[in-house]
């Protein structure tokens, strides 16, 4: 409901939006554009330029939460045209700092100490700026070369008030707008509020960076600061200096003269694990976020900075993650259809095979496109497009994986011009597949499964012979009329044997698959022999059970045919 109080803000929203978002933005997308929406390369008309960047500058006075917003705007090309992507990507580090007087009375407040006492030397003037902070180079007393990341004063208070704002104003859409309800505009604003509340708490910032340095320690050519814990506070965050360079800043002339290939494929891999494996990862890899540092013998590793930003899902979704990427990368457009159902929520109206058509019709279009063209999260984007569409209502994690994967592409398309991410993704995602597999087999997994048989076949004499005895004498009662009592009890006692040996079958691989694992110097086939054995029997038993319950089932209707005439 829209409140009197926040009538300016309403005012100041409206004016914005009906001036730059009715002529330029895409509030729909159909399946037959949305290839051409990507082509953020081409000619920019002159006058929507003009209005992109009018349009960057007015957020940037209206404060810190609609920097934001323009942020989460320029990527997502699916809504805004490409100027406004090139005026929007400004926001990303073109900000005005505040006062170094500011910065010292929020340092001194947050660590209980002068900062003449707390560091050697103290940089007034920022390294850079943001939307919600800025960061100043400083030494500690022991020599250390450190960061100091300042939270803007008042921030808090004004980005809560202005997310209650949106909040407000993206219910009223919703309720009284096809197209708001199918952007899922209250789901994404729930989503911003999360990811910015989080952002304005640097120690949880620090735990998110500790969380995920200890996630990719696999990977050595992935470098990450380390937080400084006791010059730290939720509005203070201290971290060692990494030197480098920005992505953004490399010259054509130093990528020829370093080959960056394998960090641009290292990199994708390091964020493959974070988003399947991990289920947590680092969800602003803009350039400005990733800085290249050159190492002896022409090695060079990825430094990520800002934590702030980290996104969270379940096992669950991770499964589905992976069976979407393997999909795109693999052009089987119905497989990222299911996945992409399997996560979302499925409103009146869906048409499945209409969904299906569409995806597949992107995902085939994709795969058409040059390899310097192809960007998966773009491709994301389009898909989640299609879903609000489509009466699909997809999460606001999926959005935000999208976004990563936008701003990576990016990075890795910096490193190496002719980087094909479907390939990396494929081959990786293949493997973490072959991974989930064989842990969800390993013997730990199935020793619930194990109680439940075990207590299962305890079970089964006495409940089948309850039910023959009730059935017996009378008792049993059933809401369908039963023609002759031996007929069922004999169909009883065959699906008590189906059961019995079902049980049994699954006993010998649970078992197989147990011995496996057991040291042995008689082999079968390479194998451990008892374990072998187990699967034969398993397989004879299987194959024994097909051929009865077939044969047996064809008798019975033969016998029924014959009882009928």
């Amino acid at each position: 409901m829209l409140k009197t109080r926040n009538i300016g803000a309403y005012r100041d929203l409206l004016v914005l939006f009906t001036k730059y978002g009715r002529k330029d933005f895409r509030l729909s997308l159909d399946p037959e554009t949305v290839i051409a929406s990507d082509d953020t390369s081409a000619e920019m008309e002159p006058d929507v330029a003009r209005r992109a960047v009018a349009f960057a500058n007015a957020l940037k006075g209206m404060g810190p939460t609609y920097v934001k917003f323009g942020q989460v705007l320029s990527t997502r090309p699916d809504i805004v045209p490409p100027e406004y992507i090139a005026a929007l990507e400004s926001l990303q580090d073109d900000v005005e700092p505040f006062s170094y007087a500011e910065v010292e009375k929020i340092v001194e407040e947050e660590l209980k100490v002068r900062i003449s006492k707390a560091f050697e030397t103290f940089e007034s003037t920022p390294l850079a700026a943001a939307s919600l902070g800025q960061v100043h180079r400083a030494v500690l007393r022991d020599g250390r070369e450190v960061v100091v990341k300042v939270q803007r004063p008042n921030v808090r208070e004004q980005v809560r008030h202005d997310l209650e704002v949106f909040t407000e104003i993206a219910t009223t859409i919703e309720q009284h707008s096809d197209i708001g309800r199918k952007m899922n505009l209250t789901g994404a604003i729930e989503q911003a509020r999360i990811t910015l509340l989080n952002e304005l708490n640097y120690e949880q910032e620090a735990r998110n960076t500790e969380i995920i340095r200890r996630n990719l320690a696999e990977f050595p050519q992935i470098s990450i600061p380390t937080v400084i814990g006791d010059m730290t506070t939720s509005r203070v965050l201290t971290t060692e200096l990494v030197r480098g360079r920005k992505v953004s800043k490399l010259t054509p002339l130093q990528i020829i003269d370093h080959d960056y290939a394998e960090l641009a494929a290292t990199l994708t891999r390091a964020y493959l694990k974070q988003v399947c494996v991990d289920g947590i990862w680092h969800s602003d890899p803009h350039p400005g976020n990733v800085f290249v540092r050159d190492l002896e013998d022409n090695q060079a590793e990825v430094v990520l900075l800002d934590f702030g930003m980290v996104s969270r899902i379940s096992r669950e979704f991770q499964d589905e993650i992976i069976k979407m990427l393997l999909g795109m990368s693999s052009n089987r457009g119905a497989e990222v259809a299911d996945a992409c159902v399997r996560v979302s929520e499925v409103q009146e109206g869906f048409d499945a095979m209409k969904f299906v058509r569409e995806i597949s019709t992107v995902v085939a279009t994709f795969h058409d496109v040059d390899v310097r063209q192809i960007n998966v999260g773009q491709l994301i984007f389009n898909v989640i497009s299609i879903a609000n569409n489509n009466e699909l209502k997809a999460p606001a994690e999926l959005a935000m994986l999208a976004k990563t994967l936008l701003h990576l592409d990016g990075v890795t398309r910096r490193l190496d011009p002719e980087y094909d991410p479907h390939t990396v993704i494929r081959d990786y995602a293949e493997k973490l597949m072959s991974q989930k597999l064989a842990q969800k087999f390993a013997p730990r997994n199935f020793y619930p499964a194990l109680l439940d048989l075990n207590q299962l076949v305890l079970d089964l004499p006495h409940r089948t012979r309850e039910i023959i005895d009730q059935t017996a004498a009378g008792k049993l009662s059933f809401s369908l009329k039963l023609m002759q009592a031996e007929q069922f009890l004999a169909g009883m006692h065959k699906i008590a044997n189906r059961i019995t040996v079902g049980v049994v079958i699954a006993a010998l691989l649970i078992a197989s698959s147990m011995m496996m694992r057991v040291p042995t110097r008689v082999a079968l086939f390479g194998y451990p022999a008892m374990a072998m054995i187990g699967y034969l029997l398993a397989a004879a038993a299987g194959l024994y059970l097909i051929v009865t319950t077939f044969l047996r089932d064809r008798a019975d209707e033969e016998r029924a045919k014959l009882k009928g005439k």
